[in-house]
């Protein structure tokens, strides 16, 4: 497995889109939205850290969640909601902070391109992290900034330059680190190890693996990007790894507090797995134990039902 450039071409839609496809309650799967996504204007700024950044849980005083993080949408959604206060109000204040976090989020970047999932932090958290979108969310936001986009107009060209050389590492970062499988370009992993690149670990059931659903989002994001023949190759490989490992044939389906995998073959509609294994593209299913299972019913119920092992993440 070697570094690479990346791929795709294909429209994200959400869950909701697929008929058969099991539909847990987001609060089942999905963590709950940081702080900043529903605190007071003034809570905001409040807890802006001397960094820049935000933490995802203004309530945490202590260890690693008390680091500004780009975690569950915090730090860039605070980013977003001063701008618009700002654009509303002309409050210099808001401006500052919003101009702060920017600075921060450039500053978090390392020089290879990628954003760790929280700030001069240490294990999983310093990987370079796909994971929910994180990394792909802050490119977003300093593409806007870059080009003084929406709430963005009052950014100066100073910042927007460094926005934009933030914005082309990232995509470097997105090329390196699409995965290279007997010389074929496939997919990401939810999260990528900042020295070599390669996909990591994170919690237990989180191992080195092929994540189809973040993947999708990388791809849309490259699809904003003036083609060149690495984002275009890089397209292309996720394209066709994603036809590879689409699968028909079962439903998901959520019985009596369960979550079951049903055999049907009159089902072509196709789904994904949320992991595959690199090399021999087999979903896998991990529980507490840290042990790869290749069926959902192998690892214990809690996990079953706790996370979405199954999506339509890829579809047309």
């Amino acid at each position: 497995m070697k570094k690479s450039t990346v791929s795709v071409a294909l429209a994200f839609t959400m869950l909701l889109s697929a008929p058969a496809v099991l539909l847990q309650p987001a609060a089942t799967v999905m963590a709950a939205d940081a702080s900043g996504t529903t605190a007071s204007i003034s809570n905001v700024l409040k807890n802006q850290q001397s960094d820049g950044g935000w933490r995802k849980d203004y309530s945490e005083s202590s260890g690693e969640w008390a680091k500004s993080t780009i975690d569950n949408k915090a730090t860039y959604s605070e980013i977003r909601r001063l701008a618009s206060e700002y654009k509303k109000t002309k409050d210099s204040k808001y401006s500052a902070a919003a101009i702060k976090g920017i600075n921060f989020l450039i500053n978090m970047q390392y020089a290879n391109g990628g954003f760790p999932q929280v700030y001069q932090s240490s294990g999983y958290h310093k990987h370079i992290t796909y994971n929910d979108n994180a990394m792909i969310n802050v490119l977003i936001l300093l593409d806007e900034v870059a080009n003084k986009k929406g709430d963005f107009s009052f950014i100066d060209s100073t910042l927007a330059s460094k926005s934009k050389q933030a914005v082309d590492k990232g995509v470097d970062c997105i090329l390196n680190t699409q995965v290279t499988v007997s010389g074929k370009l496939t997919a990401w992993g939810q999260q990528h190890d900042s020295s070599t690149l390669k996909p990591a670990g994170a919690r237990i059931y989180e191992v080195p693996s092929l994540t189809a659903q973040e993947s999708v989002n990388i791809v849309k994001f490259l699809k904003t990007r003036a083609s060149n023949s690495k984002i275009a190759a890089s397209i292309k490989g996720a394209e066709d790894w994603f036809k590879a490992v689409q699968i028909t044939g079962i439903r998901v389906e959520k019985k009596s507090g369960d979550v079951v995998v049903i055999s049907d073959p009159s089902v072509k509609t196709p789904i994904w797995a949320r992991f595959y294994e690199i090399g021999s593209n087999k979903p896998i299913f991990v529980g507490r134990d840290g042990i790869v299972k290749y069926k959902l019913s192998d690892i214990e119920k809690e996990r079953r039902t706790g996370y979405a092992w199954y999506g339509n993440w890829p579809a047309k």
